[in-house]
């Protein structure tokens, strides 16, 4: 898919983020490298030091001007899959083989719905200067900026 270039270190990072989804979820059927207890420990540093940041990226720059452009709904589904992906990471959360499938399964239909509709959207939708700063944010977190 075209990507305009304020939203390609974002989709970028989705690319990343299916890797990790399928690897999950490979773990948990017992049919990857790692084992559940070796994956874990993995995702969550992927969680804390990949897919949170861009969360709060597009939490913070991208929910808002899609329902600025009347989107709250894409924006509503945005918010409400962060909340389901982070809740596999609370301390009360269980390291278990479902739960680390729940992720996987979560985390790719996630990305596809962004990639597909959000971002489809948003890249035609969104202003230069609110893509911008989606742009300057990204780099930003990842030392560019």
């Amino acid at each position: 898919m075209f990507r305009v270039e304020e939203l390609r270190e974002l989709s970028r990072d989705h690319h990343g983020a299916l890797v990790l989804a399928r690897s999950a979820r490979n773990a948990a059927d017992g049919k990857g490298e790692m084992s559940v207890d070796e994956q874990w420990p993995l995702v969550e540093a992927n969680f804390e030091a990949v897919l949170e940041p861009h969360f709060k990226i597009e939490e913070e720059l991208m929910a808002p001007a899609l329902k600025a452009h009347g989107k709250a709904e894409l924006a509503e589904q945005q918010l409400g899959e962060h909340a389901q992906i982070r809740a596999l990471f609370a301390s009360d959360s269980e390291r278990s083989a479902a739960n680390l499938m729940r992720f996987g399964q979560l985390l790719e239909q996630h990305v596809r719905f962004e990639e597909r509709e959000l971002f489809e959207f948003a890249q035609d939708a969104m202003s230069p200067e609110e893509l911008a700063a989606i742009a300057k944010a990204s780099d930003k977190g990842r030392g560019k900026g």
